[in-house]
């Protein structure tokens, strides 16, 4: 690597839900760690808050995957954040914390418009729905997407840095966290309520678990070809109802016509990763 090249922090952004990081954020962070620690570089967690004040054990929960600071956003005056808002907080935090080398944001339909956004406004390059990244040999930013239906791999080097990308979730899986180990924390407050935002949210309802993109989906029953009958598959359908789940199934489910093509997973469906799976 070229001694000149000033290699700083690797930026993780956290989601979370009901007081627990994501499976998906694990994964970032510990990926994180394993590149930042053939650098001697640090992994920040960036967590932003809403108007909710509620305290978790947040430095031991990014700590334990490989996180070495967490910076904790309050941001007020928007009780709920958009994808725009999420961009301005982290445009600001790179102007008064050292600026990432490299930013890494789950790949999901908020988190393509953050780094979208993020992008532009660091005037640098992104590269989205990738499964992993690395520092190349001469100090850029490197990061691997599946293309062509799934079909080739493709190797995206960046030329400026920061460099931001979008990590697919279930691409890396998590080792073992590790026991005892918080990361060192520090807060950061944000009022938001001068900025001219385009627009704002009024309102955030449940998502209607039959309509939901299975690959959002939190909890999902997945069916095959051995359920057997529609008759038996109505009643899976009930048991995901009861359980406020998502239906999946496989190609032969499909090919029955129990699910649609947008429900379908595998080879030939969609990659997904929720909390829960069943599969019957």
């Amino acid at each position: 690597m070229d001694e000149q090249k000033r290699i700083g922090p690797i930026w993780v952004l956290v989601n979370h839900s009901r007081g627990q990081i994501t499976f998906v954020t694990k994964e970032m962070l510990q990926d994180a760690e394993e590149v930042a620690r053939s650098l001697g570089v640090q992994v920040w967690a960036i967590l932003i808050n809403g108007d909710d004040p509620a305290e978790e054990p947040w430095d031991e929960q990014v700590g334990a995957f490989g996180t070495d600071h967490l910076l904790r956003v309050s941001a007020t005056g928007m009780p709920y954040l958009t994808a725009e808002a999420c961009s301005i907080i982290l445009e600001e935090l790179s102007g008064k914390y050292e600026k990432p080398y490299l930013m890494i944001i789950a790949h999901s339909i908020e988190g393509q418009e953050i780094s979208a956004r993020l992008a532009m406004k660091w005037h640098t390059g992104y590269a989205n729905d990738c499964v992993s990244f690395s520092i190349g040999i001469k100090g850029n930013v490197e990061a691997t997407r599946i293309t062509y239906g799934e079909q080739l791999e493709t190797m995206v080097a960046f030329s400026k840095e920061p460099a931001v990308i979008s990590f697919r979730p279930g691409s890396a899986g998590i080792g073992m966290p590790t026991k005892n180990r918080k990361a060192k924390e520090c807060t950061h407050q944000i009022d938001l309520t001068s900025y001219p935002f385009k627009q704002k949210v009024q309102g955030i309802f449940p998502a209607d678990p039959r309509k939901i993109d299975i690959t959002e989906a939190d909890f999902i029953v997945a069916c095959g070809h051995g359920v057997g009958t529609q008759d038996n598959f109505l009643i899976l359908q009930e048991l995901a109802d009861r359980l406020g789940a998502s239906v999946a199934g496989t190609r032969r489910a499909n090919d029955k016509g129990w699910i649609d093509i947008e429900r379908r997973v595998g080879l030939t469906g969609k990659t997904i990763c929720p909390q829960f799976y069943m599969g019957i």
